[in-house]
């Protein structure tokens, strides 16, 4: 059967939707932009293309024990939009009305996360699945908004302190755990794609944000005001870039305005969820998108002010098409199923940035090369002003990988010293970085040579899958048609 043109990928005809945008009038007197109690349009099974068989079998337990005991169950976020656009999703969300100790009492198999968002994560064997309450969507007066500023949040020094339900900092949420109907549920996400709700109990579609409507035009579209959500979470800015990149959709105009005037507004978000957000970047299958995208909105700059500032220098330029090329790199990965070590793709972006740093060490400090290298890793790395929490362990791989490319233009190849490297940890790191080097760089091409006569590159028995630099992931489960 032919696609149907309301959504792609879907099996079989769908009928025309009439998702009449909520009129502007009512959005400007409403909370977030909407009007007070707007009806959803509902779309029944005989209308659309998703079925229950299309749904994982752990979430679409998850979904009926729920229904069975008397809580309302739907499927959102990114898996009903994935689904009705015809891409196997990531993962499956649940939200519920149930309480997370009230699903605690009904998996046992479950435990509950999260300050900032209490969540109940449903697990089984390699999966988990994220069940959440249905949270209020608040509009806080002058008043409220500054009682929340002036909440008091436990921390390691002030444990004696019960955790708030709701409390903010600069206007930013720390706290959001006042729960509410589906209706405030849907209202509060980021994009209208990302408000959909599947209801497991009779097979419906609900939509309180148009985004049946935005998904068939294939535009990305916060919900409410772009200014307003971008402040209460910075991250979302990064996250429109990644999700509109990812699906082929374009940035409704205001929302691209928003993001190059709030882009500094990044400073406030958790260094931890940006370095989360990165890592999503690069394994997303469109990193290159991403890049030339957050590069041209200005996001880039503010997430790595130093190496963007080394791409705008005269060292730097030249290598803008290594990093795009980089990027694309970890594209053909993605399409092949395989998932570098988090190393692997810092070495492959940042390498001229730690060369260039490196040989300015050594002529400022008079350093061996080694010790330059080991210094100006974590020099770029953790840059003053970088907004990114990179682990530890991550830059000490990083430092592995860039010393032992010293070590390797300092031996024959075919010595002693040149065995004990290739059996060294993290060889094979290195040289799947000089072939990639080597490609770009021809001066480089006779060092790869001089390696690759010595043999294939020993394989390393890495202690965990995680660890291996190019692990091939699991397949996705394809929708059951």
């Amino acid at each position: 059967m032919n696609p149907s043109p309301d959504f792609p990928g879907s099996p079989e005809p769908a009928e025309p939707l009439d998702a009449a945008p909520v009129p502007a009038a009512d959005q400007a007197d409403s909370p977030a932009g909407f009007a007070d109690d707007p009806a959803p349009l509902v779309v029944p099974p005989s209308q659309h293309p998703l079925r229950p068989e299309m749904i994982s079998p752990e979430a679409l337990k998850v979904l009926r024990r729920l229904d069975e005991s008397g809580y309302k169950a739907y499927l959102c976020g990114g898996g009903v939009r994935d689904l009705l656009l015809g891409i196997a999703p990531k993962d499956f969300d649940v939200a519920t009305d149930a309480r997370p100790e009230e699903i605690k009492h009904v998996f046992r198999n479950c435990r509950i996360i999260g300050r900032r968002f209490r969540l109940a994560h449903v697990i089984f064997r390699d999966v988990i699945i994220e069940t959440a309450t249905f949270r209020a969507l608040l509009d806080p007066s002058p008043t409220d908004a500054s009682a929340a500023e002036s909440v008091a949040i436990p921390s390691r020094r002030r444990s004696d302190i019960p955790d708030p339900t709701y409390a903010t900092r600069g206007g930013v949420v720390v706290r959001d755990n006042v729960y509410g109907t589906p209706s405030d549920d849907a209202r509060r996400r980021d994009f209208t794609v990302n408000g959909l709700f599947y209801d497991i109990a009779d097979g419906s579609i609900i939509d309180y944000v148009g985004g049946l409507r935005d998904l068939s035009a294939r535009v990305l579209r916060v919900i409410g005001d772009p200014a307003a959500r971008f402040h209460e979470d910075p991250v979302r800015m990064v996250r429109a870039v990644r999700i509109a990149s990812q699906l082929g959709f374009a940035i409704e105009p205001a929302a691209l305005d928003a993001i190059r005037a709030q882009g500094s507004e990044l400073a406030m978000s958790s260094r931890e969820r940006l370095y989360e957000e990165m890592l999503k970047i690069r394994n997303c299958g469109h990193a290159r998108d991403v890049f030339d995208q957050a590069r041209a909105l200005g996001l880039f700059r503010v997430v790595h002010p130093a190496v963007d500032a080394w791409l705008d220098s005269p060292s730097g330029t030249p290598y803008l098409p290594w990093i795009r090329k980089a990027y694309a790199q970890f594209d053909i990965w993605k399409r092949n199923r395989l998932l570098p070590h988090p190393a692997l793709q810092y070495a492959l972006m940042l390498g001229p940035c730690f060369e260039d740093e490196a040989a300015r060490i050594t002529a400022r400090d008079g350093l061996s090369d080694y010790d330059a290298m080991i210094a100006a890793v974590p020099s770029v790395m953790r840059a003053p002003g970088d907004l990114t929490q990179i682990p530890k362990n991550v830059i000490l791989e990083v430092q592995r990988i860039m010393t032992l490319q010293v070590q390797m233009r300092k031996s024959t190849a075919t010595s002693r010293y040149a065995e004990n490297l290739r059996n060294r940890y993290g060889f094979d790191l290195a040289a799947i970085y000089l072939k990639f080097a080597a490609a770009l760089d021809p001066a480089r091409k006779p060092l790869l040579d001089r390696w690759l006569s010595g043999g294939p590159v020993p394989a390393h028995d890495y202690n965990t899958r995680r660890h291996h630099p190019l692990r091939r992931s699991r397949p996705r489960r394809p929708p059951r048609r």
